[in-house]
C-alpha cells in the first residue's frame, strides 16, 4: 500500500501516517518497494515465522549461535527463508578485529551465497525451476553465481556431502560456510552459516567449521522442535509482547 492508502484506511492524517510508516520501516517491520509502496518487512516476516512454529529465537538460537562462534573463532548467523531471499535474523558476532558481519534483517537472493544454495535445495522441483527460470538472476559480486546449469551442480554438491562453501558471492572477500536446520519431518526452520575473510576461511578452516556446523545443527534442530512442542503458546505471547512494546500493535 502506498502512504495515502494507509492514511486513508486508518483514517489518520497522511502527514501522521507517514511518520509512523517510517518508524517502522527503520525496524525493519515494513519496506518500501521501488520506493512508492509498503510492504512487509523482513523483521515482520521473522515475527510471522516464530508465531508459526512457535519458538523464542533469542533463547534457542542465540545460544547455538555464541557456541559456534566461540569454537570458529568467526560470525555465525542463523538465517531464514523468506520468499525467493534469505534474511539474517540472529547472529553471534566474532570477536577478531577482522572479522565479517551482517546487519540483522539483511537479505541476498538464493542464487547469492552458502546459505542462499542451501535454502534453493531445500525447495520443490516445482518452486526451484521457477527460481532458476528467472531470466536474470541477481548478481551482488563478480563471483555471484548466476548461471543455472553451475547452481544445479552446487547444489547436488551440498547434497552430497551435507553443507555449502562460498567465496565472495554475496560480499567481495567473504566466504561462507552454510547448512540446513531442518525438523523431523524435513521442515526446514532455518540456515546457519559462519562467515569470515576469505584468507583466513581456507580450505582446512572450511572443513573444520563444516564439522563444527554439522554437529551444533543437530543439536539445534533438537531444541527447536522441542521448543516448538514445549512452549504451548509462550512464543506467540513473546512476540505479541514485542509487537505491543514497538508500538506495532494497537491497544
Amino acid at each position: 500500500m502506498k502512504a495515502p492508502e494507509v492514511a486513508e484506511a486508518l483514517s489518520l492524517p497522511r502527514s501522521t501516517a507517514v511518520r509512523i510508516l517510517g518508524v517502522l520501516e527503520s525496524h525493519d517491520v515494513v519496506r518500501k518497494d521501488r520506493g512508492v509502496a509498503f510492504l512487509s518487512g523482513t523483521r515482520l516476516l521473522w515475527w510471522e515465522t516464530c508465531y508459526r512454529i512457535e519458538i523464542e529465537p533469542s533463547k534457542a538460537i542465540k545460544p547455538c549461535l555464541e557456541r559456534i562462534r566461540d569454537l570458529t573463532s568467526e560470525t555465525a548467523h542463523f538465517s531464514v527463508l523468506v520468499g525467493d531471499r534469505t534474511v539474517v535474523v540472529e547472529q553471534a558476532a566474532s570477536l577478531h578485529v577482522t572479522s565479517s558481519r551482517q546487519h540483522l534483517g539483511s537479505s541476498a537472493p538464493l542464487n547469492a551465497g552458502a546459505s542462499g544454495r542451501v535454502a534453493l535445495s531445500y525447495l520443490s522441483d516445482k518452486e526451484r525451476r521457477r527460481f532458476l527460470s528467472c531470466r536474470n538472476l541477481e548478481r551482488l559480486t563478480t563471483r555471484t553465481i548466476t548461471d543455472k546449469t553451475m547452481l544445479e551442480r552446487e547444489i547436488q554438491i551440498y547434497r552430497d556431502r551435507g553443507f555449502a562453501i562460498s567465496r565472495g558471492e554475496r560480499v567481495p572477500n567473504t566466504t561462507s560456510v552454510a547448512v540446513g536446520v531442518l525438523s523431523k519431518s524435513g521442515e526446514i526452520f532455518g540456515l546457519l552459516s559462519v562467515i569470515g575473510p576469505s584468507d583466513r576461511l581456507n580450505k582446512n578452516r572450511c572443513n573444520f567449521i563444516s564439522e563444527v556446523l554439522l554437529k551444533e545443527v543437530k543439536s539445534l534442530s533438537q531444541t527447536l522442535e522441542t521448543a516448538r512442542g514445549d512452549t504451548g503458546g509462550s512464543a506467540r505471547k513473546s512476540v505479541d509482547h514485542t509487537l505491543g512494546s514497538r508500538g506495532v500493535l494497537g491497544k
